[in-house]
């Protein structure tokens, strides 16, 4: 069975177990055609209890039912959360719906316990149920925002820069501690002599026994000036004496350059899979919905008679 399935299947058990066993809300969130339920273990079904169904029955957990519909909803829900999940077996919807079952038994022997009544757990309700109505109206606030191709392509013009790739360099360095030892060394090199071989035998720098190999160079790996110089460096130069803060001189080549050109719109972003274009829209869409709810915010408090006491902080 595969991994995927097995955890979200798993965790639609343990999760009501742990945090949320017993409580109203939550368990309408899975099961939102289900009444009140009657206890497992202390209850039986009673015929004045038998709730309405709209749909197809696939289960009944003593007075709980569980519709087809309902199922294939959860069954949709974790394709989306595993995506390699994009289809199940028969024996992988037996397994989620024992599961299921499970999960509702445990529920229900929680409330004969009076799990449900507990302060902590209606506060944990209350707390979900607000952060359900919260996340519900600001979906309803902001739909039909929408950004325009127009819009995109201005931003993209706007802030050429922000949509580049970072220029990779890789470099050697021959650090040595007079300048008259560099002034030798940068001869020999103009010369035609090796730069690998000269940093083995007259660096001083860490990395001389890999013939003054540093890698690729980052705002972290060297100095300022040290940056300076290799970004003014085409592939194969060798740069001038400079002088660095640690008071010794180096000498740089650079042994291979790339990267650092223009992204266009539809060109995927390096490391992520999703076009320029398609995270400015998402950028500009998050703006615009950031600001819709903002100015919900602002009017809903200058209608509101609010209190604060800010020296209980």
């Amino acid at each position: 069975m595969r991994k995927g399935y097995r955890l979200f299947s798993l965790f639609l058990v343990i999760g009501a177990m742990v945090s949320f066993s017993g409580c109203d809300q939550i368990k309408n969130l899975f099961w939102p055609t289900a009444p009140a339920a009657v206890t497992a273990s202390k209850a039986k079904p009673q015929e004045a209890l038998t709730p309405v169904v709209h749909g197809t029955v696939l289960a009944k957990i003593n007075n709980e039912v569980l519709t087809l519909e309902d199922f294939d909803e959860k069954v949709k829900a974790m394709q989306a959360a595993s995506p390699e999940n994009k289809t199940l077996t028969r024996e992988e919807k037996k397994t989620l719906l024992s599961n299921l079952v499970t999960r509702e038994l445990i529920v229900q022997d929680a409330r004969a316990r009076g799990i449900d009544k507990k302060k902590e757990v209606r506060d944990a309700v209350d707390e979900v149920q607000k952060n359900v109505l919260f996340a519900e109206l600001v979906n309803d606030e902001t739909k039909g925002i929408t950004v325009d191709a127009q819009e995109i392509e201005n931003f993209y013009n706007q802030y050429p820069k922000e949509f580049s790739t970072p220029q990779e360099i890789r470099a050697r360095e021959i650090v040595v501690s007079s300048e008259s030892e560099a002034k030798e060394t940068l001869i020999a090199l103009l010369q035609g002599a090796d730069f690998a071989a000269l940093a083995k035998e007259k660096s001083t720098g860490s990395s001389a026994a890999n013939g003054g190999d540093i890698g690729v160079v980052d705002k972290n790996s060297k100095f300022d000036k040290f940056r300076e110089v290799v970004v003014s460096l085409d592939k194969g130069q060798i740069s001038q004496i400079f002088k660095g803060p640690d008071g010794k001189y180096y000498i740089v080549k650079v042994d291979d350059k790339k990267g650092g050109g223009a992204l266009q719109l539809n060109d995927k972003i390096p490391g992520y899979n999703v076009t320029v274009y398609d995270q400015i829209k998402s950028w500009l869409l998050q703006q615009r919905q950031t600001q819709r709810v903002q100015e919900l915010a602002d009017r809903l408090k200058r209608e509101a008679k609010i209190e604060i006491k800010d020296e209980l902080l």
